[in-house]
């Protein structure tokens, strides 16, 4: 069985959403993966059945302002860190955020 938890930051005026969701086949795994990047949930982790984290979506969202002071979004992402990466900081931080 595999677990993929979500983690949502709601802004200073709401408390953070979790969601932890259990998948046993390829399909429901890519179908709950899926439905949390298309909610635009800010943290997708995917832990395999030893509990151990196997890899872990963080959104990202690049963006410029104009002259005019407003902002405008130039791309809207996600980046995907496995358990090598060499931002182990980050690794661990997204990793806290989900459990």
């Amino acid at each position: 069985m595999v677990t993929i938890r979500t983690y949502q930051d709601n802004g200073p005026y709401f408390g953070a959403t979790k969601g932890s969701y259990q998948a046993a086949t390829l399909q429901q795994i890519i179908f709950h993966v899926r439905l949390a990047m298309e909610d635009r949930e800010d943290v997708v982790a995917v832990y395999g059945p030893d509990g151990a984290c196997k890899g872990i979506w963080n959104r990202e969202i690049e963006g410029h302002v104009d002259s005019a002071g407003d902002t405008i979004l130039d791309h809207e992402g996600y980046e995907l860190l496995r358990p090598g990466t060499k931002e182990k900081w980050m690794w661990h931080h997204l990793q806290e955020l989900v459990a």
